[in-house]
């Protein structure tokens, strides 16, 4: 009976964020009120105290929601078993696509929606998840003597930060962009 509860809970849960998400992409993130989010969802407010604090919490959950997504998807494929080279080709891919599918959930109705701080919470939390995820690849890459990378944190960072960057670019090449970066990577450690 409890488990169903839980279950239950979460469900409405997410239909708050479902909700918050829908009138942040068509009135922007200032331009929607908790009253708004109760009013479409038709409940009362003290419902949504129920399972939340305030309007920054539902931002966050929406976050956490796109970021859930992020991971799983920078990590879909990578196995173990293949080499490393595949893992990093791999990884590579997966970053700029799940950039990219990022880019659209965070995208208003029209231009002037602003998402900004959205956007900028949701892409910071991604960016060091790859970040990290990068990094930890090229260690790998320099322990196996496949890349001599001399700091592997930076680097990390830096081809993150602009492939994150180039993505949120609508006529940036997603090919192009792979090509930019595996560049850096062979050209890093040679003089």
């Amino acid at each position: 009976m409890e488990e169903k509860e839980n279950h239950e809970n979460e469900d409405r849960r997410e239909e708050f964020i479902d909700a918050a998400e829908r009138l942040f992409k068509k009135n922007g993130v200032m331009g929607t009120t908790i009253n708004a989010i109760v009013s479409e969802m038709n409940v009362a407010k003290g419902l949504f105290y129920y399972y939340f604090k305030s309007k920054d919490d539902v931002i966050d959950a929406i976050s956490e929601k796109y970021n859930e997504s992020f991971r799983q998807s920078i990590r879909k494929n990578l196995s173990k078993e293949d080499c490393f080279e595949e893992r990093l080709d791999q990884f590579l891919d997966n970053t700029i696509a799940s950039f990219r599918q990022m880019c659209e959930n965070l995208q208003g109705a029209s231009k002037d929606i602003d998402l900004s701080i959205l956007s900028s919470r949701s892409l910071d939390e991604a960016k060091e998840t790859a970040s990290k995820a990068l990094q930890d690849l090229l260690e790998e890459g320099n322990r196996l003597h496949k890349l001599h990378v001399d700091n592997a944190e930076y680097f990390s960072k830096v081809v993150i930060s602009g492939i994150a960057d180039l993505c949120s670019q609508a006529e940036a090449d997603g090919k192009g962009i792979r090509r930019v970066i595996e560049d850096l990577i062979r050209r890093s450690g040679k003089e």
